[in-house]
């Protein structure tokens, strides 16, 4: 009798630890956590607006001033224009400073998952359940996932509100080209998102103790692949670093640059005045960003992430004693 209603227990347990509704129900602890969280909901709607703001504020992305050539005699008064914000040309010059600010808040929405029961002392409490890893970890984790890729709209949501506020209220604004905004959305923020995100989580639940410290190196990383190393390169027309680089970057800083050639203004000697000069610059902001070459190593970049979450998932430790 003994014997057997230890077999059923076993059998039990084994079946609870492969049931997906714990998993679920891990991440349903985070949702609610998310949800009744007055800090997060005030992050989300300052950085809404803060979007909103910056986004105005460069609505024109920027201004181009050229003296028209006749002949090789050149023309007496200038033409002037400006690209738009929210067109492919306009994103180029703008989304990767936008996304410096999505970034530093993803570390501290996701990075402490799983080190905030350290912190508040409650990991031995859960660890003794019977909770398995696997669920507990990626619960976590993709709840976090699930809320950074929500901001990650705002962002989006940001720039074709703006785009098409600007456009019904500021003179010349063209609309925004939805498929080339989507373009660069999926191809730049997207992978930005879950790559931060994932990194900041990874290793945190590895390093529980050092996750101020961890949050810190890559918000640094990032400020300087985003900011630093573009400033040290020189003007627009400095040379890029190798290709693979470009295609690489995941700060979509210099990536950003490496497409911007496509976008120069180059007018031609019909034009003589700035209703055609506009024109030509409309046609050339709103080119389809030549994907060849860096989409897809963009993409590829959260899958590597992916793969230090499962690492994260593998060898994390229920026992408090072996916490580093």
């Amino acid at each position: 009798m003994s014997i057997t209603a230890l077999t059923a227990s076993g059998q039990q347990i084994r079946s609870l630890n492969k049931s997906p509704r714990l998993f679920l129900n891990v991440m349903a602890w985070e949702f609610r956590r998310f949800r009744a969280s007055r800090l997060f909901w005030s992050q989300a709607l300052g950085l809404f607006g803060f979007f909103l703001l910056i986004m105005w504020v460069l609505h024109w992305a920027e201004g181009i001033d050229v003296v028209p050539v006749n002949g090789g005699v050149s023309g007496v008064v200038s033409l002037s224009g400006s690209v738009a914000g929210t067109s492919a040309g306009g994103l180029l010059l703008t989304l990767p400073t936008i996304l410096i600010v999505l970034v530093l808040l993803l570390l501290f929405v996701t990075a402490d998952g799983v080190t905030r029961d350290v912190h508040r002392r409650t990991h031995e409490l859960l660890m003794t359940t019977a909770l398995p890893t696997w669920a507990y970890v990626w619960g976590r984790y993709l709840a976090g996932l699930v809320m950074s890729l929500a901001l990650a709209l705002l962002l989006l949501v940001s720039l074709l509100g703006m785009g098409w506020l600007c456009h019904l209220t500021v003179t010349d604004y063209p609309a925004p080209e939805i498929g080339n905004l989507l373009l660069l959305w999926v191809g730049m923020v997207v992978p930005a998102t879950i790559l931060v995100s994932s990194v900041g989580f990874a290793l945190s639940t590895l390093l529980p103790r050092l996750s101020t410290l961890i949050k810190a190196v890559v918000m640094l990383a990032w400020l300087v692949g985003a900011l630093v190393i573009p400033l040290s390169m020189g003007g627009a027309r400095a040379p890029l670093p190798p290709s693979w680089y470009v295609n690489w970057d995941p700060t979509s800083a210099i990536t950003a640059r490496g497409l911007l050639p496509a976008y120069a203004i180059n007018p031609n000697p019909t034009i003589m005045n700035e209703t055609q000069f506009q024109q030509l610059i409309l046609s050339v902001e709103n080119k389809v960003p030549d994907l060849a070459g860096w989409f897809a190593p963009h993409l590829g970049l959260f899958g590597a992430s992916l793969v230090l979450v499962l690492v994260a998932a593998l060898t994390f430790k229920r026992s408090r004693g072996t916490l580093n």
